[in-house]
Order: structure tokens, then sequence, then C-alpha cells
């Protein structure tokens, strides 16, 4: 996320800013992961999220995610669960993690809409 940002600073430092955030391409077999809880995963989520509540991360994501290497893509609702859920992950051994933030900002700089 921090990158995303000094991206868009640096695009608006030299004229070129827009209204719309910089688009972020998954790579082929990773993994949207929402680490909000199950009630609000089903009130609405990103279009193909896989749902693992943060406070379970540790327990279940193994079941979904054994490759290590896999790339997550990781949101919550405000950003502050993706913190607390990656750092869980990185003590697991998980090597590409990439924090999205909340799921509006995650929503926008993938162009998935929300489901």
């Amino acid at each position: 996320m921090k990158k995303l940002l000094l991206m868009l600073l640096g695009c608006c430092a030299f004229g070129g800013c827009s209204n719309s955030p910089a688009k972020i391409v998954m790579p082929d077999g990773a993994v949207l992961l929402d680490v909000r809880s199950t009630a609000e995963f089903s009130e609405g989520h990103i279009a193909g999220a896989v749902n693992i509540p943060y406070d379970v991360i540790s327990e279940k994501i193994s079941d979904t995610v054994p490759a290590k290497k896999t790339p997550l893509y990781i949101y919550c609702r405000s950003g502050r669960r993706v913190k607390i859920a990656m750092e869980a992950l990185r003590k697991l051994g998980y090597e590409q993690l990439h924090d999205l933030g909340g799921i509006e900002d995650a929503g926008k700089v993938l162009g998935i809409p929300l489901k």
C-alpha cells in the first residue's frame, strides 16, 4: 500500500494525476483474501475473494493456501486487520503479502466490483 501511495504522490507531483487510483493486476495463482468476519463477508465482498477472518487465520490459512509462495492480496474493512493478519502470515512463513487496505480501496485498485 505504501508503494501505491508513493506512486500516486509521484504522479501528482508531475502533473499526471487523475481521480482514479492506479490499478493493480493480480498475477495468476494469486489469492484475494478478505480477513473480515464471516458476517461482514456475507453482507458484501470483492468478487472472487476468499474469507478467512484475521482472528483465525493462523489455524485456517493452510487449508486454503498451502503453498507459502502464493501471492496473497489482503483487505478488510479499513486496513487495520490486514496488518494483524499479515503479521500472523509472516510468522507462518508466507512470503508474498500485499496490503490492499480497506474494501473500497481494494476494489478500486483491483478494478473488481463488490459482490
